[in-house]
C-alpha cells in the first residue's frame, strides 16, 4: 500500500495488481519501470539539411541558451554527435578558442561536406569531421569535455553501443547535453510522434546504459535539455538528481502526494518531496486518477515529469482523458486517487500506443497517428465501454480532426496494443466509420483489417 496525503487527510491507496503492458511492476528504490522496446526512427537524410539550417530554429530552439548552460570555455574539447550539417559545431567552435576543438560526427558522408562548406562559408575554425557508425562514434576515449546531441538520440538505431561509445569518448568530468522535443505537455505535438521523447524514456535508457542526469531544464519552447554524467566519475565530482518513479517514490515515502481534478482534459497534482536532495519524478502514462465522488475518472494521456528543487509545494499539471461518458468531469479541487496504469491495464495499453503514435501496414513506411484528445478519449470509450457509433459520433470534440477519424483511429491504436477490435461494437458499424474517409493510411489498414477477418 501507498499513503497519499490529500484533501485535508491521510488515505490509503492500493496498488491494484503488478502487471502492466506485459511486464512486471516492482515498487523498488530504482523505481517501476516498463521495460519497452522503443522502435528509433528514421533518421534524417543529407538531402534535408537545408531544414536544420532554417532561420526559425533560432527562436524554436534558441541554440544560444543551451550553449549558456555548457559554458564552453577555451580550450575545451566538444563533439557534436550526429551534426547534420554543424548547425550547433558552428556555434561552439569559436566558444572553445583558443586551444580547444570540436568534433563533428555523423553516419552520412554527405552531411560532413556539407558542413565543411558551412563552416568555410562563415569562416569557422577548429572543426574536424569524423565519420562514424550506427554503433561507434569514432571519438577518441577519454578526451571530451562536452557532447551535445541535438535532436538526434531517438533516430539512433543501435543506442546501447553508441551510449557506451559515448561514455568512453567522455573526460573525466565530461559532459552530455541532449535534446529531445517533449511528449509530456503537448509541445512536441508538432513533429513526428516518434522524433520526440518522454523524461521517462530517456531516463530509462541512459541510466541503464551508466549516466546519470545532473540537470533537467525546461526553459525552452518545445524540448528537453538534460545535462549527463557517466556514473563512472568520482563520487567527489558527482551531482547527480534523484531519479523516481511516482509509485516507488509513493512506497518510499519521498513525496507527498494530492491529486485534485482541473477540468476534463488535465489533472492537477500537488506535490513535495520530503527528503533534502534534489529528485526528478516521472509518472507513467496510463497513471489512473479515481474519482472519490460522482465525477468520472482521469487516465494520464502521456508520460509525466516534474523536477522538485526545493521543499515547497509544487503544482504539477499532467494532460488526461476521461473515462465514464455519463459522468461529469471533475471540477477544480475534486480530490482525485492515484492509481497505477496496472489498474486499468487496457486502457493503459492503448493511450501508451497513442503515445507512441505511429504504425504500419505491411511494408508500409512509417503511418502516423494525430496527437489529439479526441482520438485519446475515443480509444478510452471503445476499449474501457464497448461503445457504439452513435454513442461516440456527437461527443468525440475535437477542432483538429472529425469524429468519424477520431474512431478509426482509435481502433488503430486498439489493434496497435493486440486487444481485439473484433467483437467491439463499433467495428460492427466500422462502414460507417471508414467508408468516407480519405486518408491513405486508414483505408489500407481498414481493408487488411476486413480480410483478415
Amino acid at each position: 500500500m501507498i499513503i497519499v496525503k490529500g484533501a485535508g487527510r491521510l488515505r490509503t491507496c492500493v496498488v491494484v495488481g503488478m502487471v502492466a503492458y506485459g511486464t512486471t511492476w516492482t515498487a523498488t528504490a530504482q523505481g517501476e519501470r516498463q521495460s519497452r522496446h522503443r522502435t528509433p526512427a528514421e533518421f534524417m537524410s543529407y538531402r534535408g539539411a537545408e531544414w536544420l539550417e532554417r532561420s526559425e530554429r533560432v527562436d524554436e530552439e534558441q541554440p544560444h541558451r543551451v550553449l549558456e548552460v555548457m559554458n564552453l570555455a577555451p580550450g575545451d574539447v566538444v563533439a557534436d554527435i550526429g551534426c547534420g550539417s554543424g548547425y550547433y559545431a558552428r556555434r561552439a567552435a569559436p566558444l572553445v578558442q583558443p586551444g580547444g576543438r570540436v568534433y563533428c560526427e555523423d553516419i552520412q558522408p554527405e552531411m560532413l561536406e556539407i558542413m565543411t562548406s558551412l563552416a568555410e562559408r562563415d569562416g569557422v575554425n577548429g572543426i574536424h569531421p569524423v565519420l562514424g557508425t550506427p554503433r561507434d562514434p569514432q571519438l577518441p576515449a577519454g578526451e571530451v569535455d562536452w557532447v551535445i546531441i541535438a535532436d538526434v538520440y531517438h533516430e539512433m538505431s543501435e543506442p546501447e553501443p553508441m551510449l557506451a561509445g559515448i561514455r568512453e569518448a567522455l573526460s573525466p568530468e565530461g559532459r552530455v547535453a541532449l535534446l529531445e522535443y517533449r511528449v509530456e505537455d503537448g509541445t512536441g505535438d508538432g513533429i513526428k510522434a516518434d522524433h520526440a521523447m518522454s523524461v521517462r524514456q530517456v531516463l530509462s535508457e541512459w541510466t541503464d546504459a551508466g549516466f546519470e542526469l545532473v540537470a533537467l531544464h525546461d526553459f525552452l519552447p518545445s524540448q528537453h535539455l538534460f545535462v549527463f554524467g557517466s556514473t563512472d566519475r568520482e563520487p567527489a565530482i558527482r551531482s547527480a538528481l534523484v531519479d523516481r518513479d511516482l509509485f516507488a517514490a509513493l512506497v518510499e515515502g519521498l513525496v507527498e502526494v494530492e491529486a485534485q481534478g482541473n477540468g476534463d482534459r488535465e489533472v492537477s497534482v500537488r506535490i513535495r518531496r520530503t527528503h533534502d536532495q534534489p529528485m526528478v519524478l516521472t509518472s507513467p502514462v496510463g497513471t489512473l486518477f479515481r474519482s472519490e465522488g460522482s465525477a468520472h475518472d482521469m487516465f494520464a494521456r502521456r508520460d509525466g515529469w516534474i523536477v522538485l528543487a526545493h521543499d515547497d509545494w509544487y503544482t504539477w499539471t499532467i494532460r488526461a482523458v476521461g473515462r465514464q461518458m455519463d459522468r461529469e468531469a471533475p471540477v477544480v479541487g475534486d480530490p482525485l486517487e492515484i492509481l497505477p496504469p496496472s489498474a486499468v491495464p487496457g486502457v493503459a495499453d492503448v493511450l501508451y500506443q497513442a503515445q507512441l503514435g505511429v504504425y504500419t501496414v505491411a511494408d508500409s513506411p512509417t503511418l502516423y497517428i494525430p496527437t489529439t484528445y479526441g482520438v485519446d478519449q475515443a480509444a478510452v470509450w471503445i476499449v474501457d465501454s464497448d461503445l457504439a457509433f452513435d454513442e461516440m459520433v456527437d461527443r468525440v470534440r475535437d477542432d483538429r480532426i472529425p469524429a468519424e477519424y477520431a474512431m478509426a483511429f482509435a481502433l488503430v491504436l486498439i489493434d496497435r496494443a493486440e486487444a481485439d477490435i473484433v467483437d467491439r461494437r463499433l467495428w460492427a458499424e466500422r462502414g460507417r466509420v471508414f467508408d468516407r474517409l480519405r486518408d491513405q493510411g486508414l483505408n489500407v489498414w481498414y481493408q487488411a483489417q476486413s480480410t483478415a477477418q
